[in-house]
């Protein structure tokens, strides 16, 4: 990194691989390079960013999304502070990619405009709309869409996440086919004291195929956690998760104690219920409206540091 003025600053990189996968094998060359121009102020933000990842590059140390990719990059970001309003601040965003595809040697775009205020002290919103396309199996699918979302405190001692998108969508298989899907998330954590905190959220995602708009599927995930911390060295923690798709729901408790940092103590225990019943007729079982526990399992973990 280096820093051209109070606000600009160049990033680049340079990676090179070589990889043999068996002693008589050929090694494999492959590389990765970028290079990334950023400004930052309190009235606007820009960058501009360029990256060249070889299909052969690997790394054994770091998690690579997607190889053999070439992008471009572009963001322009400006801010206003409206005086004696609700708001303090407004931004708006425009971001243009394009990347192509190496193996399938086809590009494809990623570009929205959207606008971020801050507003009643600590609330964030966005409101987004992007026009997107994504290269897979060979075939350029169209990724773009609606989204909307809201968080902040609402009080000191709650805070909530609200989040919705709505756009095409790939539904990635050998065969893969174009649709449109909806993602939509809650999250809301309460913490009455510095000891207990509840977390409740809410996640569902669908997918319709598009030529003929049939609903594939739908799933959505319920989750609670509570989490109390007795003292600096003890806490306990519940869970219970309950998936609709696979009509499956989820317990799990831990109590775990901390000495210091490497000598701790953790003990689990945790159920899976799912929606089933022994059906004698069929010697097998069957879809039910009633949980029967079918998993269950406990742990226990003690370790010590011993320092010489």
């Amino acid at each position: 990194m280096l820093r051209v003025t109070p606000a600009g600053m160049f990033q680049f990189n340079a990676l090179y691989s070589a990889t043999k996968l068996h002693a008589s094998s050929k090694q494999t060359p492959g590389y990765s390079a970028g290079l990334n121009y950023g400004y930052g102020a309190r009235d606007l933000d820009y960058s501009l960013s360029v990256n060249d990842i070889s299909e052969d590059f690997s790394s054994e140390s770091g998690y690579i999304t997607r190889t053999g990719i070439l992008g471009f990059a572009g963001l322009f970001r400006p801010k206003i502070y409206p005086q004696g309003s609700a708001f303090q601040r407004i931004s708006f965003e425009l971001v243009s990619a394009q990347m192509k595809d190496k193996y399938a040697r086809m590009w494809e775009t990623y570009n929205y405009a959207a606008i971020r205020p801050v507003f009643l002290g600590s609330l964030n919103a966005t409101l987004l709309y992007a026009y997107a396309t994504e290269v897979f199996s060979g075939e350029r699918f169209k990724t773009g869409g609606l989204q909307a979302s809201i968080s902040g405190l609402l009080t000191k001692q709650l805070r909530a996440t609200l989040s919705y998108r709505t756009g095409s969508a790939i539904f990635y298989s050998s065969s893969p086919y174009q649709g449109y899907s909806s993602r939509a998330s809650a999250t809301v954590i309460y913490q009455p004291t510095a000891n207990l905190e509840a977390n409740l959220s809410f996640v569902y995602f669908d997918f319709y195929r598009e030529s003929d708009s049939e609903r594939i599927y739908e799933y959505p995930i319920s989750r609670a956690k509570i989490t109390y911390q007795m003292n600096k060295y003890l806490f306990f923690r519940g869970i219970v998760e309950y998936n609709k798709y696979r009509r499956r729901m989820l317990t799990d408790f831990l109590a775990s104690f901390t000495y210091i940092p490497g000598t701790v103590a953790h003990a689990g225990y945790g159920s899976i219920y799912e929606k089933m019943e022994w059906d004698n007729t069929r010697a097998g079982y069957v879809n039910s409206e009633q949980f029967l526990e079918s998993q269950r399992g406990f742990f226990f973990k003690v370790s010590y540091l011993w320092r010489l």
